[in-house]
């Protein structure tokens, strides 16, 4: 077979590797014949949102178990700190308590490539999702990301599942950019292919296959919130490693302090990245009005280098940065002529596999604030540039020939 090779601009540094490895006659299994069951690979497919349109019971539970174990174990939860939530009667100006019965799933990524190790990987969200008493749920502005190393093959195999469980659920359309699916959106959380989703999910996920848990936690709601991760080596112990925070010199959590105002972002880094990719003065409105052009430029371009999966990785940048690109890009940007979609070296869709209309984020900015990156504050989504712009790209490496 001849060697494919595709612009690096598109694929994560790594993916793009493995990808001419394949191609070229080793290393990961090529792409099945079977996958014409279910069309061509699409942006839904790999990356799933789940609409807030059922009672918190329609939703996989952290305690749920399936082939690999229990998707969260309690113990794990309880050992690396509970989420932020709603339960509970703090003090003034405290935060109340997410507890684990009420932590559910509210997305699924796909993974062929994740970080330098480049590692196969099924990942889920859980946050505290409760009844919102109108037969729907909402979610608290807390999020977990549990991650479970799987096998290329399992990769393969668990797309070509969600392709033809979505084309038999469906008349054979594009679905289009992300949002929430609009299968579930129509079926509901009771419905076949919401069904079809969760076997799926506990056939590959578990606790014996679960390597890192990453937390972003409101530490004021609305207003600060603090990121922290733990790399896993057995869940159900459980032994867990916190992890070094990259470009935070040694630093093994961070915080994010937004201000008071409700329509831009007055923003506070601690610890800030050390970073060459530093898009913090955009980060503080105020600040970045006394920026020359040209310094509010470089910070421009580090947000769409931080949004771009080629040139920045979870491995190479902070925790805060990535969650506040789409943010700033929204929210500040625009006050200063800066357009994301339109600037230099800015992630392109392939416009075969993914069309340009494809690759928008989801952020409110007369919602809530929100930096969140697949999931939700109560019930307003957040989907930012970094997921569908690694969404994109591992839709072109799964389609490739």
């Amino acid at each position: 077979m001849a060697c494919l090779l595709l612009s690096r601009r598109r694929m994560p540094r790594l993916a793009y590797s493995l990808l001419v490895i394949a191609a070229c006659g080793g290393g990961a299994p090529s792409q099945p014949d079977a996958f014409v069951d279910g069309g061509a690979i699409q942006m839904n497919d790999v990356s799933i949102l789940f609409p807030l349109n059922g009672a918190a019971s329609t939703y996989l539970a952290a305690s749920d178990s399936g082939a690999r174990g229990v998707l969260l174990p309690r113990a794990l939860y309880d050992a690396v700190g509970h989420l932020s939530g709603s339960t509970g009667s703090p003090p003034p100006g405290g935060i109340a308590d997410a507890v684990y019965g009420d932590l559910h799933v509210v997305a699924i990524r796909i993974d062929p490539c994740f970080g330098n190790a480049c590692d196969d990987q099924l990942r889920l969200v859980f946050q505290e999702v409760k009844d919102d008493g109108s037969g729907g749920a909402t979610a608290f502005d807390s999020g977990l990301h549990a991650f479970y190393r799987i096998s290329r093959e399992d990769v393969v195999t668990i797309a070509h599942a969600i392709g033809s469980l979505r084309a038999s659920n469906s008349s054979g359309e594009r679905l289009g950019g992300l949002a929430p699916h609009p299968i579930l959106v129509t079926q509901g959380m009771n419905g076949a292919f919401a069904d079809g989703l969760r076997t799926i999910v506990l056939r590959y996920a578990g606790a014996s296959n679960l390597v890192r848990v990453t937390k972003m936690s409101a530490t004021q709601v609305g207003f600060s919130w603090e990121f922290s991760g733990f790399d896993v080596s057995d869940a159900n112990a459980p032994h867990f490693t916190p992890m070094v925070i990259p470009t935070l010199a040694g630093a093994e959590g961070q915080n994010f302090f937004r201000g008071f105002a409700n329509d831009t972002i007055d923003g506070q880094f601690n610890p800030a990245t050390t970073s060459a990719d530093d898009l913090t003065g955009l980060a503080d409105e105020t600040h970045a009005q006394s920026m020359s052009p040209s310094d509010r430029a470089k910070a421009f371009a580090a947000l769409v280098r931080i949004d771009h999966p080629a040139h920045d990785s979870p491995d190479t940048i902070d925790c805060a940065s990535c969650h506040l690109a789409t943010p700033i890009s929204k929210l500040v940007a625009p006050r200063f002529g800066l357009d994301e979609a339109h600037a230099d070296g800015v992630f392109e869709a392939d416009g075969v596999h993914v069309l340009p209309s494809e690759l928008g984020a989801t952020f409110d900015p007369s919602g809530p604030f929100n930096l969140h990156a697949f999931s939700y504050v109560d019930r307003s989504p957040a989907i930012n540039q970094r997921t569908v712009n690694e969404t994109a790209a591992v839709v072109e490496l799964l389609s490739a020939p």
